[in-house]
């Protein structure tokens, strides 16, 4: 969500359904002429059993380490049944460890090698590790098995809208209603997707009929609270991401949203203290960090920014956005050389990066550096060459260089991609009428006048006045 320069959106509203939904409990499965079991075997089979129902329980309470070791002894009591490796292959996912979650599935695949539902799973494990194509002909296979495994739509689904494959994840999230019309992750994801294709309305839809299903979806809250965000309904935005907050107290993404909102109404404490909450639930997060620290620069806590900033840089030492802000940050508080330091090293990481670009030459220009500044500002338009503002900046290092026909093509251009700069036309008529060319001066110089008065700039309109009557 963003405000000093807003970052973008978390709207992480597309989910996949298998790792947030609890595992099924599959009964044991027995034949019906196999030999009854001797009474050993027998008590062996059902503590096995109750060792999977108990891992069940455990599961369904986020209790994932105990319910992995109640399938570890489930397996142990009888090895030959599939659907504890399926659940512990779950809740392996859960914990993060998805190659020994594929080992699972591979051993219940082996055992059963028609249940969709070990496929469904198998393909989320895949994805996770970054095979995407064997993830997407895992969940084929759970489909071509049972056609009405909504689930297995839902994540081939998620893993098409990755690839921004929008027109074919939406079919698949239809063909999961079709198969269940109530089941949320489905209507949450098409919701996302609809989004993506910029249909509000209908995602929005979506996910009303999603929260009116299941009220305590906090997926469904997120993604409806950056619907509202983008629709201009910020309030009804903070509303959403507060409500998916009392439902789930560690949805980190619904923490970083409502601060982007927060900072974006002016309430910058507010959206600080969500990014604190935030760098709580994700430590590793060197955005969080980088964010919280554009909030802090803007509050004037410098040395709040400037610990914030390091932070994400300890993270992500490649971070050039981070370091462009420290840059910021020194440049705010005097130290031209240590800005100008930053904003080079964020160029060396990425060459094209317009905003370290401007940046460095605008404290180049201070220090008397202005053939540096104009290199800097050519560069910076190579990169981002519909950038009105960098036009209108390398025009002003060229009036300060002595190129004034440079700096009258600069204004025309900035004023070319976005008529209401008033700046540009106030520069250019100067110009132009230093030149002698009063017509077009006073036709810029109406102009500007009329963008101050609209922009409610006091001071422009009476500079822009007081040149008219000059000439």
């Amino acid at each position: 969500m963003r405000f000093i320069r807003r970052p973008s959106f978390h709207v992480t509203a597309a989910i996949a359904a298998f790792g947030l939904v609890a595992c099924p409990a599959f009964a044991q499965d027995t034949k019906p002429d196999a030999p009854k079991p001797s009474p050993e075997v027998a008590k062996q089979l059902q503590d096995a059993q109750n060792f999977f129902s108990q891992g069940e329980g455990r599961a369904r309470d986020a209790k994932y380490r105990e319910a992995l070791e109640s399938f570890n002894q489930a397996i142990q009591m009888n090895p030959t049944w599939g659907s504890p490796y399926v659940s512990r292959g779950a809740v392996r996912s859960k914990l993060g460890d998805h190659l020994g979650a594929l080992q699972d599935f591979d051993q219940a695949a082996t055992l059963n090698p028609t249940d969709a539902m070990i496929y469904a799973h198998r393909g989320s494990a895949r994805f996770s590790l970054g095979d995407t194509a064997a993830a997407l002909n895992d969940l084929d296979q759970a489909i071509t098995l049972n056609p009405n495994l909504a689930a297995a739509y839902v994540n081939r689904g998620y893993i098409r809208t990755q690839t921004q494959n929008w027109d074919s994840a939406i079919a698949d999230f239809d063909q999961a209603l079709r198969a269940e019309p109530k089941f949320v992750p489905a209507l949450v994801n098409r919701g996302f997707a609809k989004l993506q294709k910029g249909d509000r309305q209908s995602a929005l839809n979506d996910l009303n009929e999603a929260i009116k299903i299941q009220p305590n979806s906090a997926e469904a809250l997120i993604a409806r609270g950056a619907i509202n965000y983008e629709i201009g309904e910020s309030e009804a935005a903070i509303a959403d991401f507060s409500q998916a907050i009392r439902i789930k107290p560690t949805a980190a993404e619904a923490f970083y949203n409502r601060a982007q909102v927060n900072a974006k109404l002016g309430y910058l404490e507010a959206a600080e203290a969500d990014l604190t909450q935030m760098a709580k639930l994700t430590p590793d997060r060197a955005s969080v960090f980088h964010q919280r620290g554009k909030i802090r620069a803007a509050l004037e806590n410098i040395e709040g920014a400037a610990a914030d900033y390091n932070q994400a840089l300890k993270l992500d030492p490649n971070f050039a956005e981070a370091i462009k802000s420290r840059g910021d940050l020194r440049a705010t508080a005097g130290d031209k050389q240590g800005a100008i330091a930053d904003y080079s090293q964020a160029v060396q990481m990425q060459p094209s990066f317009a905003g370290a670009l401007s940046q460095r030459a605008v404290v180049r220009s201070q220090l008397g550096d202005r053939a540096g500044a104009t290199q800097d500002l050519t560069a910076a338009i190579s990169a981002d060459s519909n950038n009105p503002a960098l036009y209108e900046e390398r025009g002003m290092a060229r009036i300060e260089s002595g190129d004034l026909q440079g700096a009258i093509d600069d204004f025309t251009q900035a004023i070319r991609l976005d008529s209401s700069r008033a700046n540009a036309f106030y520069q250019r008529a100067i110009l132009m009428g230093g030149l002698g060319d009063l017509q077009s001066a006073i036709a810029d110089l109406q102009r500007a006048s009329d963008l101050y008065l609209q922009k409610g700039d006091a001071e422009g309109y009476r500079n822009t006045l007081s040149e008219l009557n000059q000439l």
